[in-house]
């Protein structure tokens, strides 16, 4: 049990170091997108959105705090919906590795540093 305690401490230290260096960056890239040119997030829309169209019939939409957590819930689910990415851009694609690495860093610093807490 010592052994899992100690991997655990280590595992939610890197998880915590990375969180921690990504999040500057992240805050940045998440209000470039929010704040700035409609077509970035029109073009992540189109990459891994179901129904685009659907989406952007509601003009609601295209406000920043909606922008800013629809980004925030793709970078979450990007593992799960890449399959849906038809674009062959390694810059698209390192932007949302990093980022869904920083989102799931962050989770999962926190529900481990909870564990421990509970224990």
């Amino acid at each position: 049990m010592e052994h899992f305690e100690s991997l655990r401490i280590v595992v939610t230290g890197l998880l915590a170091i990375y969180a921690i260096l990504w999040a500057l960056p992240g805050t940045i890239m998440n209000a470039v997108v929010a704040l700035g040119n409609p077509q970035r997030i029109v073009f992540i829309d189109k990459q891994l959105s179901k129904d685009v169209e659907k989406l952007h019939a509601n003009g609601a939409s295209m406000l920043f705090t909606n922008i800013a957590t629809r980004l925030y819930g793709y970078w979450i689910s990007y593992p799960f919906i890449r399959k849906r990415v038809s674009t062959t851009s390694k810059k698209f694609s390192l932007f949302m590795w990093f980022n869904c690495l920083g989102m799931w860093s962050v989770i999962g610093a926190l529900l481990l540093s909870m564990i421990s807490k509970t224990a």
